[in-house]
């Protein structure tokens, strides 16, 4: 399966008023692995499985969404090692 490490930048300002804690609580309902939340930035970095990307850009709240990287997490390379 392919994983996205991404960054979530949120709009404090939002129509729906979806608070960071808001949305932190539903990115991981996706999935989501949050990684890290800067309060100061309104910004959360978070690992995702990489087809699910666009559900959390279609969030209101969500400005922007940036892939860092995406790579192929496969339980089959955990064994080899």
């Amino acid at each position: 399966m392919w994983m996205s490490n991404i960054y979530i930048m949120i709009n404090s300002r939002n129509s729906d008023q979806n608070s960071l804690r808001d949305l932190c609580s539903a990115v991981s309902e996706t999935g989501a692995t949050v990684v890290s939340v800067d309060e100061h930035a309104n910004l959360i970095e978070a690992a995702i499985a990489s087809h699910d990307v666009p559900v959390i850009a279609a969030m209101e709240g969500v400005t922007y969404v940036r892939c860092i990287f995406s790579y192929l997490s496969n339980s089959s390379f955990a064994q080899a090692a």
